[in-house]
């Protein structure tokens, strides 16, 4: 059973990758490219037939894979260039073609279609494989956003000729792409989970994902950028972390960068706790100080017969013993 979710898992991100591709290419696509997207639209309705077969052996006699099932809704994120207009939104263009097939997951079906197919089993499976999935492609997201940050650093802002940043930036774009791909992916796991029910704790674990999140941090790149003292990681960057593998040598260098801002971020916050201590101490002790000192001048005046002066210094010394007991009931 697990096997068999996991297949369907898997042909929901081949259906991701290829509708991706389809909005890519256009409609003004050369013939190669049709040929191509052809054969993706076969290999997955292959994969979509079988798995639908095989779906009446799990989901028992309260299955029908003769349901004519809704087009795939599915969010794509896409940040080509760094640019908010390029969030495009869900996609209906493509009718009538494998890519927007929903194949019969549990997640899908819906849980109380789950009961009544006495399938109840294949919930808390398809949850533990849907939080699998989730991991993956926030890890995924991870590395090509360092990958990103490292082109930028190392080859965008080397090149120096016009042909140079032509292959620059065509580097750039194809992991925006894979950025694309995983952040989609992602998008979709979690739709499925939250039909599945999941508890407080996964929703808290897995937000949504926002077009702004995948912005690429300039820290590794350029670490004296102004503008960028208080900016911190999102959230899926505390997520599932997996620091082994020779895949994750930049990405161990980005959380290296961002461990330092933010321990050197918290040590200037530390620093301000203590002087702005300080200076209330500081305050009240000037306040006191000077209270003292015109209360040192009303006895000398007193002593020299100037009882307006007195009159004067006295007032003095109260008004700053007066600031000094606000200042004291205002810091504690």
């Amino acid at each position: 059973v697990a096997t068999w979710i996991s297949i369907g898992l898997a042909i929901e991100e081949a259906q991701i990758a290829l509708l991706i591709e389809v909005r890519r290419i256009g409609r003004r696509s050369t013939e190669t490219q049709r040929l191509d997207i052809a054969r993706q639209r076969d290999r997955i309705q292959g994969q979509i037939d079988e798995f639908t077969r095989s779906a009446l052996t799990h989901l028992g006699e309260g299955f029908d894979a003769d349901d004519d099932p809704d087009d795939l809704n599915i969010d794509i994120l896409d940040d080509i260039d760094d640019d908010p207009a390029d969030f495009t939104e869900t996609s209906d263009a493509w009718t009538n073609s494998p890519e927007l097939t929903i194949i019969p997951l549990p997640s899908n079906l819906g849980v109380e279609h789950c009961r009544r197919c006495m399938a109840e089993d294949l919930i808390p499976l398809e949850m533990s494989l849907c939080e699998g999935q989730a991991n993956d492609a926030l890890h995924n997201l991870r590395i090509h956003l360092c990958n990103k940050a490292i082109l930028f650093r190392t080859t965008v802002r080397q090149a120096k000729s016009q042909a140079l940043k032509t292959r620059a930036w065509s580097q750039v774009t194809s992991v925006q792409q894979a950025v694309s791909l995983h952040a989609s992916i992602y998008t979709k796991t979690r739709k499925q989970m939250i039909q599945l029910e999941p508890g407080q704790d996964q929703l808290q674990k897995y937000k949504p994902l926002l077009h702004e999140q995948l912005k690429i941090s300039t820290a590794v790149g350029d670490p004296n950028a102004r503008g960028q003292r208080n900016e911190s990681l999102t959230w899926f960057w505390s997520v599932e972390v997996d620091m082994e593998g020779p895949e994750n040598s930049w990405n161990e260098e980005f959380y290296r960068v961002h461990w330092l801002r933010a321990k050197a971020l918290r040590d200037r916050w530390m620093e301000e706790i203590s002087l702005v201590q300080s200076e209330m101490d500081w305050t009240c002790n000037f306040f006191l100080w000077k209270a003292t000192q015109w209360g040192a001048r009303m006895q000398e005046s007193l002593l020299k017969q100037l009882p307006d002066h007195a009159c004067y210094a006295r007032r003095q010394s109260q008004m700053y013993s007066l600031l000094a007991q606000d200042a004291q009931a205002a810091f504690q």
